[in-house]
């Protein structure tokens, strides 16, 4: 190279007409900020991704759980955080929703998060307490229904899977159904079992079910679940047009530029593949899912779209 072409290639350089690579990413350690408190489905879910995207990523990964708000506080701590890609939010169902039932957010839903992968969907188990003797769907509505108080469920908060699946079951079946929010699905087992609530439509019970603690009375999918063969589907007691799963999904800052994006979405997907993450997620009664930033959002598209009906046909308020 002569003197005067590494004296124009210096220049550049100095005055940044040289683009450098950016940097790899992660470059520093990833806060996976969690809408939901510890010992939950969706904490579970959040530490067996956090180890294994730790061993891939070589980098400390921080979960940190933000309840409350229903999920507005851990969607704010994200929506505000640097677009890097270094603050990821784990949560569920109400982040889409709650912009069709709060008059204001401290963020903008579409504008501030950009949605990465879907996580897990998880369909749920209708439970009630031992001491509600009955055995069945049919055989719990007939209990109730020409009681002059309503059934009281309980759910992990509102506009969660847990709320929106007994309001939907509510409008299939004629049933009085009183809801009973609870910050995340502990106290709603807790309450359960206790008797303070008479059922709940729950996707994290699994625990509760293999140790006798809560009687599984149907199942929300559209088929019966490998880990509870011998319990039917809603569908299969009488009620044909009932179907409902949980989703959750995880979003980063709105404004991450695009390829980083793609890389948490592949890395996750390939964190979800593992056999033993397979296994991790079927022992808490969750299915693996993945896939691309452009997929979640399909998928958030329709699940809107679906349980927006349903607020709307059952005047679901948060007052």
């Amino acid at each position: 190279m002569s003197q005067l072409a590494a004296a124009l290639v210096l220049t550049a350089i100095g005055t940044g007409a040289v683009a450098s690579a950016p940097a790899a990413y992660p470059s520093k350690p990833v806060r996976l900020v969690v809408a939901y408190p510890p010992g939950g489905t969706t904490d579970t879910q959040a530490r067996i991704l956090a180890q294994k995207l730790s061993e891939r990523w070589r980098q400390t990964i921080i979960v940190d759980n933000r309840p409350g708000g229903n999920t507005v506080i851990a969607t704010a701590a994200v929506a505000s955080a640097e677009p890097d890609g270094h603050t990821l939010l784990l949560t569920a169902m109400p982040v889409a929703l709650n912009p069709l039932v709060m008059d204001s957010l401290p963020y903008d839903t579409k504008k501030d998060l950009a949605p990465v992968t879907l996580l897990t969907t998880v369909p749920g188990v209708v439970i009630t307490n031992t001491e509600q003797g009955v055995k069945s769907l049919p055989e719990f509505v007939e209990k109730y229904k020409n009681g002059k108080a309503p059934a009281l469920f309980g759910s992990a908060g509102n506009l969660t899977f847990t709320h929106l699946s007994g309001e939907l079951f509510a409008n299939r079946s004629g049933l009085k159904l009183e809801h009973v929010p609870y910050k995340g699905s502990a106290g709603a087992h807790q309450d359960l079992i206790g008797g303070r609530v008479d059922i709940l439509f729950d996707n994290g019970a699994l625990p509760l079910i293999q140790a006798g603690r809560v009687v599984p009375l149907g199942v929300t999918s559209r088929t019966r679940l490998p880990w509870l063969p011998e319990v039917p589907t809603v569908a299969e007691q009488g009620f044909p047009d009932y179907e409902a799963a949980a989703w959750f999904g995880i979003f980063t800052r709105g404004g991450t530029p695009k390829p980083v994006v793609e890389q948490i979405a592949k890395d996750i997907s390939w964190a979800l593949n593992l056999p033993e993450v397979q296994q991790q997620f079927a022992a808490a009664g969750v299915f693996a899912e993945g896939g691309t930033p452009e997929d979640f959002q399909r998928h958030l598209d329709a699940e809107t779209e679906r349980w927006a009906r349903i607020i709307r046909e059952q005047n679901i308020t948060l007052q």
